[in-house]
Formats: structure tokens, C-alpha cells, sequence
């Protein structure tokens, strides 16, 4: 992804030059620079790579900045901002950090996207750049507390439902502590030393207001309608459960949040389609038992890499789509005695694809569900042995 620095003035453009200075080339976001086009021919810089963009109006390029961008740092008045991103806000969970800079850098405000998107942190690192003043805003972050939002965000956890946020966001300001149930979270992990986070036993996990875990919510499902399922981001949900959770008074409802433990291999015929992939990664999570947003990837064999419907359903998850060299393959393959097949060795050179590419994308991962067939894809899935 992107992030666009939005300069109007010439002052402005002052300040944007030591933003760039910093800016360094291992960013995983790429810097953009766009000059409003009276500062044509200002901006020289030899000694730093930035994509330079000119307009005319700040309004006909808003858009495109927007969904391109996670990060947009505007120097210029938040009156002006607010009033060019308004048509674009869509939600915590879709925003882009949205950070505000007066020409001069003397203050730096978080304006949009606090805590999951990460504007509350790039303002602190933006304002020690500047030696500026940070302007943080959310309550939280005003009371010295640190929001499960932004811990989300930090470990790159999901969040379900994130309605429920604003209720535990709440707890923890009125109450100075939230408390906290889980069946993944080591003891040696830093949210275990924030002592605004207690840890609840197993046998008080219906007071805990907040639940680590990959698992799904099997706690609100009705075992007569387990196969009445809805569409929702390209994978299969109980119409059920989400009602019953619904029906839950939301001082009883926990907010979970999920770590992104698994990692999906898969295999399939050239041109299978997204519902038909997605319908088998679906029935295959549930034979874990594990929540969809709890994937981190989908990993297949190099020659699959064009794949439209794997493409599209790791677009649907929210996830990345990675593959691997046929010899990457077949060396696991061989390692670990993995599952083969003599037709899949005939057609594509390796005994099989689904196991070893589930394993290849994870770190140092383990094999929880071998291979499944399932109308024409191949689907396996594997764990990371730990959880950073």
C-alpha cells in the first residue's frame, strides 16, 4: 500500500521536505507526494525516492488518493481536510489513518482511524520526527490506556463484532480494566503484561468482556441449522448464530478478538470457480471449528499463480495469495511423506499440492488438517506453532 503526503503551500511543502528526509526506503508503505500545481518546479530531491503528483483541485484527485492509500498525511487546515474526506468515510474498518499538519509542523493531529488504522501511531512518529506536538484524541489514548483495537492493530489480530468495540472501548475508561479470556495467548505475550487486562480462568469466561481466539463462535449455534449459512467476505457464516448473538444483551457479549493462526493450502483444476473454492475452504474450517477471519493466507503451487478464482477468494478474505516453486513443493513433499496423488505427479511434476504449499506459508507451522477433496479443489490446512 500507499502513503500520500498532501502538500497546498509552499510553507507546507517546507514541512513536507522533513517528513521526506525521514521517510525511510524500508517503509513497507511507499511515499507519495502530491503538490498542489502553483508549486511546480519546487520540489527537488536527488537523495530521496518519492512519486511526484500535481493538482489542480484537491477534489478531483481525492478519491483516487483515498483507495489507494492506507495513510494520508495532509499538510494544510483540517477544516479543508474534513471537507474533502467527508464523501469518502466508510467505516473504522475501511478508512484509511488520516494525520493533519499545520504548514509549519508544529502540531500533528490524529484525525481519522485512531486506533485501526494506525493514525494515532503515525502521529506520534511523525510528531518525534518533527520534535512537533502530537494531538491524540481518542479517549483511551487521553487516560493512558491502550485500546484492543490498537493492540489489534499492533498484532494484526481481527475484530468481531466491531460494533462492540465502543462497549468494552467504555469498560475500560469507566472501569480502568477489562476483563479477558483466552485459549491462545502465551503467558510471555505483551498484552499479558498490561495490567488493565485481566485474565479470566476458563470457568469465568462468561464474565471476561473480551475473548482471545481463533476459534468461532460455536457457544451461539443451533446444531439443527449448522447448514444454513450466509455469504460474508467469500466465506460461509451460521444465519443462526449471528441472530442469536444478536438476541445477547450487550453487557453479556463478548468482543473477540482473533489471532491469524492458520495458513490454507490449496489445490485445484484450471478455471474452478470462486464458489466452489470458497465453499471448500468453508467446509473445511469447520471441521477445525476455527473462525475464517483467524486465515492469514492462501498458498498454492507457482503454477496456479494466474489462478482467477484463488485470487478472488483471497481478495473476498481479506488475505494474501502467495504460491511456491514446483521444487519448493516436491522437496516437502518428499521431506515430510506427504499426501500424493499419481494423477497430480502426471500432470503438474509433484505428488501433491494442498499440504505442502498450507505449510510452506507459515513460519514454523505444523499440519492440522490433511488433505480434503472437495469438488474438484484440494484443500489443507496448517498452524503456526506460535503466536508472537
Amino acid at each position: 500500500m500507499k502513503a500520500a503526503l498532501v502538500v497546498l503551500t509552499s510553507q507546507g511543502l517546507k514541512t513536507a521536505h522533513k517528513v521526506i528526509e525521514r521517510w525511510s526506503d524500508e517503509e513497507p508503505l511507499k511515499l507519495e507526494l502530491w503538490l498542489n500545481w502553483r508549486l511546480k518546479g519546487q520540489y527537488i530531491d536527488e537523495k530521496h525516492t518519492v512519486h511526484l503528483h500535481y493538482y489542480k483541485q484537491l477534489k478531483e484527485v481525492m478519491s483516487g488518493i483515498w483507495q489507494s492509500s492506507s495513510l494520508l498525511i495532509f499538510i494544510m487546515a483540517t477544516g479543508i481536510v474534513v471537507r474533502q474526506i467527508a464523501p469518502y468515510l466508510a467505516g473504522k474498518d475501511r478508512d484509511p489513518a488520516v494525520i493533519v499538519l499545520d504548514e509549519k509542523g508544529k502540531f500533528v493531529i490524529s484525525l481519522l482511524s485512531g486506533h485501526l488504522g494506525g493514525a494515532n501511531a503515525w502521529t506520534k512518529t511523525v510528531a518525534q520526527w518533527l520534535d512537533a506536538h502530537p494531538v491524540v484524541t481518542t479517549a483511551t489514548d487521553v487516560q493512558g490506556l491502550i485500546a484492543p483495537d490498537e493492540y489489534a492493530r499492533q498484532f494484526g489480530w481481527a475484530i468481531e463484532p466491531l460494533a462492540g468495540l465502543k462497549y468494552v472501548n467504555r469498560i475500560l475508561l469507566e472501569e480502568g480494566r477489562l476483563g479477558v479470556w483466552t485459549d491462545c495467548l502465551p503467558k510471555g505475550h505483551p498484552l499479558r503484561q498490561d495490567i488493565a487486562y485481566c485474565f479470566l480462568e476458563d470457568e469465568k469466561k462468561e464474565q471476561a468482556h473480551l475473548w482471545i481466539t481463533p476459534q468461532d463462535n460455536q457457544q451461539y449455534k443451533d446444531k439443527n441449522e449448522q447448514n444454513d449459512f450466509n455469504d460474508m467476505s467469500g466465506i460461509k457464516y451460521s444465519n443462526n448464530m449471528n441472530n442469536q448473538i444478536n438476541e445477547i444483551p450487550n453487557d453479556r457479549r463478548p468482543v473477540r478478538l482473533i489471532p491469524r493462526f492458520y495458513s490454507v493450502g490449496v489445490g485445484c483444476r484450471k478455471g474452478v470457480s470462486v464458489d466452489r473454492i470458497s465453499e471448500a475452504i468453508a467446509q473445511s474450517i469447520r471441521q477445525l471449528g476455527i473462525s475464517p477471519l483467524s486465515i492469514f493466507g492462501i498458498f498454492s503451487i507457482d503454477l496456479k499463480s494466474e489462478e482467477a478464482g484463488l485470487i478472488e477468494t483471497a481478495h473476498n478474505l481479506g488475505v494474501p495469495f502467495r504460491t511456491f516453486s514446483a521444487q519448493q513443493i516436491q522437496e516437502l513433499n518428499e521431506k515430510l511423506r506427504l499426501s500424493s496423488s499419481d494423477y497430480v505427479k502426471e500432470m503438474i511434476g509433484v505428488d501433491g499440492v494442498c499440504e505442502a504449499a498450507s505449510l510452506l506459508g507459515t513460519k514454523e507451522g505444523e499440519l492440522i488438517l490433511p488433505k480434503q477433496k472437495l469438488n474438484g479443489v484440494t484443500v489443507a490446512i496448517s498452524k503456526e506453532r506460535f503466536l508472537l
